[in-house]
């Protein structure tokens, strides 16, 4: 029996008296102090599963089963009891016991329960996991079939030791011809009808003997392709452009569907292939939501060949005049601190920030205007926009640079834009810093920082991008000093944004 030296987890308990765990009301309480070292679970595959160990001390004899013996070799199944001494103060030499599974050769998963126990105490449960020999893989090089024009047959193969079968789970157009089940290595046949319009896509799901999916086969069948990547382009009231992508594998031409719609044009009536269409917009000094179609149609080259016609609404907000709110007691007690400092009340004047002070609060989505109307010449003022996943819009303002700086920070590495740089500022003048979100396609935003009414940087957000803003994101505001300094913040105003869909 191997003995190994070392610190193991503890369970113990105290009994006193009860029939129920073997003892007699007369005899002396006892304590059991059983120690262990092992994992809660431990995952298996079918063969050539490696054992593994579990470590045990106790001060009193002790077992380790299993509910399957017949598939499970324990090499030591019990033991004897060690120095109380030694057990409570872990020093005792633990038995190393040594656990191997058979290969399981049956289809199926199966599940072991070893229980560690010593006298009336039972430690430890152990859940060991076997996975079953069953098997089920399809080439890869069938995952993903292209398909002509003209249809035809197309082929899947399955290598498996199990039943299975297949079925059409995407697409009318494609139909399993034979090998809807099978037993073992077989070929699954689909038949393709012939394509005269647009390129389509179908799927073959093929499943195990539990009936559950291992394997998604897509087809893609040519055609045409005229893919907007949205139905819909948005655009501010004072936006002066918008684009929207456009998948094809053909020319098309973009048309307004009503010349009467003048307050906007195509700047790209035309193209070829994957491309973008761009639009120009005039400000719309009305108010109410303008909305338009513009046709989106491939080229048709011959007579007879097939036109795909796409529609795309076009919508322009109007201007919403914005809340001012003014930055007082009131309004302080709506945002937390969050930092040493609190700011300080000044009546008719603002929220004096002094050095740590900071404040934060979840706040409607929305353009924003904050007016500091002092900024200590020492004072660095830190203005943050955070969304979800750690997305941050940042001022950084720097009256001893004489510049305020704004960038675009989000946590990990992957996709994101590129705003570094400064703006040079008059701080003897107060400032306004601006965020501002226009639509870009139906779900994203053009994001843009204004410094006293002037550009000072952009970027649309993305599907792609690690960290992005999607339209109506709920947004946490934090505003604050972080150096030694003060700064007055006088007031703020909210744009609210625009319904879409009135």
């Amino acid at each position: 029996m191997k003995k190994t030296a070392i610190l193991l987890c503890c369970a113990a308990a105290l009994v006193t008296g009860l029939a129920g765990c073997g003892q007699k009301a007369e005899e002396p309480d006892k304590v059991v102090d059983l120690r262990y070292r092992a994992e809660d679970t431990y995952d298996l595959p079918a063969s050539g599963a490696k054992a593994f160990t579990v470590l045990v001390a106790s001060t009193d004899p002790w077992t380790i089963t299993s509910e399957h013996p017949d598939w499970c070799i324990i090499s030591d199944e019990e033991g004897a009891a060690s120095d109380p001494a030694a057990v409570h103060e872990g020093k005792a030499e633990a038995t190393t016991i040594r656990i191997q599974y058979y290969d399981n050769t049956f289809l199926d998963d199966r599940v072991d329960k070893i229980t560690i126990r010593s006298d009336y105490w039972v430690g430890k449960v152990i859940t060991v996991r076997q996975k079953g020999s069953a098997f089920l893989t399809v080439s890869e090089d069938d995952l993903e079939q292209d398909v002509t024009k003209a249809g035809g047959d197309h082929f899947i193969h399955i290598k498996s030791n199990q039943d299975w079968s297949a079925r059409v789970t995407g697409g009318d157009w494609v139909t399993v011809t034979e090998g809807a089940t099978g037993n073992g290595t077989g070929t699954v046949t689909v038949n393709a009808a012939e394509n005269s319009a647009e390129l389509r896509y179908a799927e073959v799901t093929v499943y195990d003997r539990l009936n559950e999916p291992q394997a998604l086969i897509k087809f893609t069948q040519d055609g045409v392709q005229l893919v907007p990547l949205s139905t819909e382009i948005r655009a501010g009231f004072d936006q002066a452009s918008a684009e929207l992508d456009v998948l094809s594998n053909s020319k098309w031409q973009v048309v307004k569907e009503s010349a009467a719609d003048d307050w906007f044009d195509i700047v790209t009536p035309q193209g070829e292939g994957d491309g973008t269409i761009r639009l120009s917009f005039r400000q719309n000094d009305g108010e109410g939501l303008r909305s338009a179609t513009i046709l989106l149609s491939n080229v048709v080259a011959h007579e007879g060949d097939f036109g795909v016609v796409k529609e795309i609404v076009v919508k322009q907000a109007y201007e919403i005049t914005p809340v001012r709110v003014a930055m007082n007691a009131d309004e302080l007690s709506l945002w937390t601190s969050d930092w040493a400092n609190k700011p300080v009340v000044l009546k008719d004047v603002g929220l004096q920030f002094d050095s740590k002070a900071r404040l934060n609060r979840s706040m409607p989505f929305g353009n924003y205007t904050f007016r500091w109307s002092a900024i200590g010449a020492g004072a660095r003022v830190r203005h943050w926009f955070c969304f979800s996943e750690g997305c941050e819009l940042k001022a950084d303002i720097r009256p001893a640079d004489g510049k305020i700086g704004y960038d675009f920070n989000a946590a990990g590495d992957g996709n994101k834009p590129s705003l570094s740089g400064y703006t040079d500022v008059d701080f003897s003048q107060p400032v306004e810093i601006t965020y501002k979100f226009d639509p870009s396609g139906a779900n994203y935003c053009h994001v843009t920082y204004y410094v006293n009414g002037v550009e000072a940087g952009s970027f649309d957000t993305a599907a792609d991008m690690l960290r992005t803003v999607t339209w109506g994101a709920s947004v946490n505001m934090y505003i604050g000093v972080q150096d030694e300094g003060s700064a007055i913040c006088e007031w703020y105003e909210y744009t609210a944004p625009m319904n879409w869909d009135e």
